[in-house]
């Protein structure tokens, strides 16, 4: 196929094109390239003599997503899940394209399959813009809240604590903190502000800090959330936001997990490889000015393990807008780990998750916090 079959041997269609500030390239199927336009020179530095003809996936904008890893395959390429699913982009993706130069630049991408009069698709298009200001500025903001979140985890033969956390962009709305209150008592808490992006990583920062303002309220789950609930809404009330929560106590003399589950997702508490889901749930934190918090008790036997996570992990949608789901989650969490929850049990999840997705990226952030009691 040439590029006449895409309609854009017009001289208006290429003017309209050339004058738009993104980078515009479109291809065949095969992702050959058949048009390059002027801010797509511009940005990139490669000509369009030396672009158009050539597949997208040779050595040209190589794009990696933001941990370094190469996108220019088929499955994580998402030019490639446009054509072949015949999914326009639902959300801007942030990835590292390479200028001719050899630098790197970060860029936003959209993508859209282009179909014939007939509807079969017969191409793709991407636009991509250079984000390299804004970049330098969420890069701060990241290690900023890296550094703020920052906390070490427990070093303590009976339990093994592992947290995954994948922001979707740059910060993170989620927060996760497990802290040791005494010799055989530990706090956990994984909160999810609505939303994602900045916004929502501000307001994860205000928990972190209500979280050393109530620490003398830790030992007592009803009153810890209570308190939560009551700062939270006049923090967020204007905003309509609100966080989902579950905290709990967990005490390894007594071997009880005391907990409240504020809205949050249910987790799994994985026993002889049977799963408990921890049920009973209080409204979300932050969403009404006073609400009831009852704590709830659940028995902890030596091998015991407990997976939490964000509502990232179970939204996860595949190419047929599937929703992947609690039982879902659950099924993918023994098949791939065996109900082991530890940093590399929780990380082959997390790429079992895009898998599933079929995509470079979740669409929101997604944390899993892993407990395994000794």
């Amino acid at each position: 196929m040439d590029i006449r079959a895409l309609d854009l041997d017009h001289d208006t269609s290429r003017v309209i094109l050339d004058s738009l500030a993104d980078g515009i390239y479109i291809t065949d199927a095969n992702r050959n390239i058949l048009f390059w336009n002027k801010s797509a020179e511009r940005l990139t530095g490669w000509p369009a003599s030396e672009i158009v003809g050539h597949s997208c996936f040779d050595d040209i904008l190589a794009h990696q997503d933001i941990a370094g890893n190469p996108l220019c395959g088929k499955e994580l390429c998402p030019l490639h899940r446009a054509i072949a699913y015949g999914q326009s982009s639902t959300l801007p993706v942030i990835v590292f394209a390479k200028r001719r130069d050899g630098q790197r630049i970060p860029v936003e991408v959209t993508v859209a399959p282009v179909r014939d009069a007939q509807g079969d698709i017969i191409g793709g298009i991407e636009s991509f813009r250079d984000l390299t200001p804004l970049m330098q500025d969420l890069e701060r903001a990241r290690l900023i809240q890296e550094h703020a979140m920052r906390a070490p985890l427990p070093e303590d033969s009976r339990i093994t604590v592992a947290i995954h956390s994948v922001p979707m962009e740059f910060v993170s709305g989620d927060f996760a903190r497990v802290e040791s209150l005494n010799a055989d008592t530990y706090a956990v808490l994984l909160a999810d502000v609505t939303g994602h992006g900045v916004a929502s990583a501000l307001y994860a920062m205000q928990i972190r800090s209500l979280w050393e303002e109530a620490r003398d309220l830790l030992r007592d789950p009803t009153a810890f959330a209570a308190h939560m609930n009551e700062k939270l809404f006049e923090l967020t009330k204007e905003d309509d936001c609100f966080a989902t929560a579950f905290y709990g106590l967990i005490d390894l003399r007594d071997h009880t997990l005391s907990y409240i589950r504020a809205g949050h997702t249910a987790p799994f508490l994985i026993r002889e490889s049977a799963l408990i889901e921890l049920d009973s749930c209080a409204p979300a934190l932050g969403l009404l000015p006073q609400a009831d918090f009852p704590a709830h008790c659940e028995r902890l036997e030596p091998g015991d393990a407990m997976l939490l996570y964000t509502d990232g992990a179970v939204e996860v949608r595949n190419p047929l807008e599937e929703e992947l789901g609690e039982d879902g989650l659950c099924t993918m969490l023994m098949r791939e780990t065996g109900g082991c929850v530890d940093r590399p049990a929780l990380r082959r999840l997390e790429e079992t998750l895009l898998a599933y997705a079929g995509r470079i990226g979740f669409e929101d952030d997604v944390t899993l916090l892993g407990i395994t009691v000794r």
